[in-house]
C-alpha cells in the first residue's frame, strides 16, 4: 500500500465551496429574519453585532473551503489509516488497521452531484471519515481496506490455531 499522502481531486474543492455557500445562505436567512423581527425591540448596538456576524460569516465562507482543501490529505499504509483536515483547528486522525470493524461508503445529494463519496471507517472506540473522494477512488480505498482487514483476520486465526496446537 502507498505511504504517500494523497490529496483530494479538483471536484472536492468546488463541492466544499457549494456546501459553504449553502450554509452561508441558510445562516444569513436566519440572521436577516431575526434582525427583521427584533429590529425595533433590541438596542441599536445589537444591529452592529448582527452586521459583524454577517461579515465574519461571509469571510469564513469565502476563505474556509480553499484553506480546508489545501490542508486536507490522507494516507493508507499497511498498518494505519491517517487523515489530516481542518481550517482553524487542524486535526490529524490515525487509526491502526487491526482496529477496523466496519467500512461505510456514503453520498449525500451534494456529493452525488459532483460524483463524490465519503468513506467512514468505524472501530470499537471511534470512527474516521475521508470525505470528498471521487467515487472510484473511494471504492478502491474501501476494497484495499477490506482486503487488509481480511489479511489481518486470517493471520490472527492462523496464529490462534498455532497456539492451540502447542
Amino acid at each position: 500500500m502507498d505511504t504517500e499522502y494523497k490529496r483530494l481531486g479538483k471536484k472536492a474543492r468546488i463541492c466544499m465551496y457549494v456546501k459553504a455557500l449553502i450554509r452561508f445562505v441558510i445562516i444569513s436567512a436566519v440572521l436577516i429574519g431575526v434582525t427583521i423581527v427584533f429590529h425595533d425591540i433590541w438596542p441599536s448596538f445589537i444591529n452592529y453585532i448582527t452586521l459583524g456576524a454577517f461579515i465574519l460569516l461571509f469571510v469564513y465562507t469565502a476563505v474556509s473551503p480553499g484553506v480546508s482543501y489545501a490542508i486536507y490529505k490522507y494516507r493508507l499504509t499497511d498498518v494505519e489509516l491517517e487523515v489530516r483536515k481542518g481550517f482553524i483547528i487542524i486535526r490529524t486522525e490515525i487509526i491502526p488497521m487491526e482496529r477496523l470493524h466496519k467500512i461505510e461508503l456514503s453520498s449525500g445529494p451534494i456529493y452525488r452531484a459532483f460524483g463524490l463519496t465519503q468513506i467512514k471507517v468505524i472501530t470499537a472506540g471511534s470512527d474516521l471519515e475521508i470525505s470528498y473522494l471521487d467515487k472510484d477512488v473511494a471504492e478502491a480505498i474501501a476494497e484495499r481496506l477490506k482486503n487488509r482487514i481480511n489479511e489481518i483476520v486470517i493471520a490472527e486465526r492462523k496464529e490462534a490455531e498455532n497456539d492451540e496446537e502447542q
